[in-house]
């Protein structure tokens, strides 16, 4: 083989391999466009929430964001109780939940998390006030209608196999106060403490 013939083998090589790599390059380039394309946005949530009972209505329901992996779980809820619950009229309530999971652990397919948080809600029904009604005398109510609710229990987390709907979902048993509750029982010994506090219960489906 003369010079001219290894000089062209030399040549044709370095094209194919050229050729290659900038096809590589362009299909990583690809994938990876398509790959930012299926991330979510930032305002679409991280899951749907219903909760029954636990001072954020006879049932909740919302939508949560996962603020921080396993710190911090926030969340917006509707919660609604019926006048023949409430003995009263219908209570509408809005909720921003904020849990806490204090660890995790790993048990077969399951993930146990002992968690502990507050929940700031607002009532926009007619059972409440955000500004004294003017047949009291001043100061003499404080405004009624936004209440923080302290909460502690255990959650439990499972991943789906099938993810085409949820990718997996958690179960949780809370036992919580509201924060007047809480007040009276600590300065009135008409109050007692144990009848302050009471239980939910609610899952979490993860988009």
């Amino acid at each position: 083989m003369n010079i001219k013939n290894i000089c062209i083998a030399v040549f044709t090589c370095s094209f194919f391999v050229n050729t290659f790599a900038q096809d590589s390059t362009f299909v990583k380039s690809k994938l990876k466009t398509k790959t930012k394309a299926k991330e979510k946005a930032w305002y679409i949530p991280d899951y749907a929430k219903m909760q029954f009972a636990g001072n954020l209505g006879l049932l909740s329901v919302g939508a949560g964001y996962e603020v921080a992996q396993n710190v911090l779980y926030s969340e917006l809820l509707y919660g609604f109780v019926p006048k023949s619950v409430s003995n009263a009229e219908n209570i509408h309530l809005i909720s921003i939940k904020n849990t806490f999971p204090i660890f995790t652990k790993q048990i077969g397919d399951f993930t146990l998390s002992p968690i502990a948080g507050f929940t700031t809600s607002v009532e926009t029904g007619n059972n409440s006030f955000l500004i004294l009604p003017d047949k009291y005398p001043k100061g003499y109510y404080l405004p009624s209608a936004i209440h923080f609710t302290l909460f502690a229990g255990v959650q439990v987390h499972k991943k789906f196999k099938n993810q085409n709907i949820f990718k997996g979902a958690d179960f949780y048993v809370e036992v919580g106060t509201v924060e007047t509750y809480l007040f009276f029982a600590l300065t009135s010994k008409e109050v007692p403490f144990k009848d302050v506090f009471s239980s939910a219960i609610g899952v979490n489906f993860y988009f």
